[in-house]
């Protein structure tokens, strides 16, 4: 076997390998998309301390401008939510990370609901009956 011939089998699979390793995507690169998993202790200091939401959201998430609990929403469309608020009343927080905002995503998550079912509320389903019998009535 010539000189030139060791060589090529030799560098070939190092030359393949190394190739492998320059396109293969890193772990990070990996995870770039992948949803972000959440510590609740973690959110409920951001939620309380960090971001201040009770100013408008209440202590526990369940009264002023806006009810948080029960959570509808999946983290994805949370995280989007709080990045690029649509409504005027709700300030954006476009630098918060998707981390940040899937721990408090968590911890609203762990927060059981106060309210009853609204079919569990007698005077409002009277209401909400009379309601309804005046607009077919028009």
């Amino acid at each position: 076997m010539n000189m030139r011939k060791l060589l090529r089998s030799l560098l070939a699979p190092c030359v393949a390998a190394s190739l492998l390793v320059a396109v293969a995507p890193s772990p990070a690169q990996q995870n770039a998309g992948a949803t972000p998993v959440g510590d609740a202790e973690r959110g409920r200091q951001l939620f309380s301390d960090t971001y201040n939401c009770y100013a408008c959201h209440g202590f526990d998430a369940q009264t002023g401008e806006r009810r948080l609990v029960p959570m509808n929403y999946p983290v994805e469309g949370f995280v989007t939510f709080v990045q690029h608020s649509p409504l005027p009343q709700m300030p954006s927080f476009p630098d918060a990370s998707a981390q940040t905002l899937a721990d408090i995503w968590t911890y609203l998550k762990t927060i059981p609901v106060d309210a009853p079912p609204l079919k569990d509320l007698p005077l409002l389903q009277d209401v909400l009956a009379r309601k309804n019998q005046a607009a077919s009535a028009r």
